[in-house]
């Protein structure tokens, strides 16, 4: 079932489709309040509906050169030096912010502890303080970036900068996409030598073009429901 609206477990028409489909088929990036629905989308999944997220999919080539850029052993050992992550998205929707931060949180088992929010004049800032499984904190940011020219996606990814405050750490990664550049990013790297990279997006990222992979797709996307359970997390924080 392709649900063209936001997630209403209370409605009578959405418990039954719910309950009879294979997949119940949603699009956070039209999400008026990320906030809700992303809590409601996973009370369905914890009840053991198979829940898909089109706009989950428009992260992969940030998700892609992400991993890719710790393939290399002597970067892939500096990944538990990293102590910030920065991502940067066009103001009005932080739901790819907020999954692409609970992917990458849920893949090095960091847990979020604290959340506050500031503006520092241009920017509506989130921010989020993590712990591994060691003890080391980690400091998140999400920033709403205004934008002249909104793309038909509200909410994409700009950039997304990872840092540590170890100088000699091998961890220091910049992505940027195609529209704006990295000067923003590249003026927050300090003294570290970050390897920057230019993300791609893919060719059509409209919903009717995603809609038509995802019918190819079988079983539940397990990356998916832990990144999301991990923004539900951080959410849960700001109450």
């Amino acid at each position: 079932v392709w649900w063209k609206a936001t997630p209403n477990p209370e409605q009578g028409l959405f418990q039954s489709l719910s309950s009879l489909a294979h997949c119940l088929i949603l699009d956070s990036c039209y999400f008026s309040d990320p906030e809700a629905e992303f809590l409601k989308m996973h009370e369905s999944i914890e009840k053991g509906i198979y829940v898909a997220d089109l706009n989950w999919h428009r992260l992969s080539p940030w998700q892609e050169l992400t991993a890719g850029a710790f393939d290399p052993p002597e970067r892939r050992a500096a990944l538990d030096e990293i102590d910030k992550i920065v991502i940067d998205y066009e103001k009005g929707n932080d739901a790819q912010a907020l999954l692409f931060l609970g992917w990458f949180a849920s893949r090095l088992h960091w847990k979020p502890i604290a959340y506050t929010t500031d503006s520092n004049g241009f920017y509506d800032l989130q921010h989020v303080r993590f712990q591994d499984a060691q003890g080391k904190e980690i400091h998140g940011e999400l920033a709403a970036i205004p934008m002249a020219d909104i793309g038909e996606i509200p909410g994409d990814l700009i950039g997304l900068q990872l840092s540590s405050n170890n100088p000699d750490a091998n961890c220091c990664t910049i992505l940027c996409s195609e529209t704006t550049g990295c000067m923003r990013m590249e003026a927050g790297g300090g003294a570290q030598n970050c390897r920057t990279e230019q993300v791609t997006a893919l060719p059509d990222q409209k919903a009717e073009a995603l809609m038509s992979q995802q019918l190819q797709r079988w079983g539940r996307e397990v990356l998916f429901e832990e990144s999301l359970a991990v923004a539900v997390e951080i959410l849960g924080l700001r109450r």
